[in-house]
Parts: structure tokens; sequence; C-alpha cells
């Protein structure tokens, strides 16, 4: 996938603060990709939501607390709709939260799980709305070789 960025002062959209790869170690057979003879075929291990569950401190609470954050100072969950479980999974953590993950679910329901690159369907929905200036959104997708990419954003 590609995405465009620009920081013209025109633009709406977010700027990026920061941004960090989390690798789950020991984790490769899990999610990836297997080469056969007629292409790319996907690995996805029933295990992937509670791996992901396991290590949610380590993914989203350490990647907050280096920016001096806590989850409720986050306006906008930006997350990759990687399939009911993940997406399910996700959900009942952030409820715990009081945040939502309906643009996530709505993507799910309207495109699927179209790999990672899903993640930048959910941040359009986000940006249509019109964030304010201020507003912190936190962008997460999983990838192959077992990866979570952490993305916050201020509009």
């Amino acid at each position: 996938a590609c995405c465009l960025l620009s920081s013209g002062e025109s633009d709406n959209g977010p700027v990026i603060l920061d941004q960090e790869m989390y690798h789950f170690y020991d984790a490769e057979d899990i999610m990836g990709f297997k080469l056969t003879n007629s292409g790319m075929q996907m690995i996805l291990d029933v295990e992937v939501p509670n791996v992901i569950a396991s290590h949610f401190d380590a993914v989203i609470h350490l990647f907050l607390k280096k920016n001096q954050l806590k989850i409720k100072d986050i306006d906008y969950m930006i997350f990759h709709p990687g399939g009911k479980k993940i997406v399910a999974t996700i959900e009942d953590i952030f409820a715990e939260f009081d945040k939502d993950i309906e643009d996530t679910k709505a993507v799910l329901a309207q495109y699927g799980n179209m790999s990672s690159a899903t993640v930048l369907y959910v941040l359009e929905r986000i940006m249509k709305r019109s964030p304010q200036v201020g507003e912190l959104g936190l962008m997460l997708s999983f990838g192959p070789g077992f990866s979570a990419q952490r993305v916050l954003l201020k509009w």
C-alpha cells in the first residue's frame, strides 16, 4: 500500500507525532505468508487474537506512555480490521477504557480484511468526520512475521 502525506497549511490531515513497530518474537509461524506454486498463501493461526491480547500492555500502553499519554487521551482508535476474532478481542479490551472501534467494525463488514493496509480505510472514515484541531488518534495495524505498527496522530 501507499499513502501520500502532506504538510501543507491548507491540509486538514493529521500530523504523525510518533510511530514504532512492535515485534511479536517467536511468533513468526502464526501470521505471515507462504510461497506456493499458485502464489502467496496467508498464514493466520487461531491463536493470533490471544497473542495480541497477551501483548496488549506492551503494544499500546508502553507506546502511549513514551509519549506521555494514556488511552483516555486518545480520541480516535484507528485499528486494522484483521478479522472477526481479532476485532472482537480488540473491542473487548477497549470496552474497559470506554473506547469504541466502530469504524474498524464497519470497514471489516464492508470490505473484509485486506491485510494491514486496510487500516487506511479506517483512517479515511475518521477523516471524513473532520476531527478537530488537537484531537489525537492511535493507528494500529498487524502484519506478517508477526508485528504491530503503531502510529500516533494529531489533528
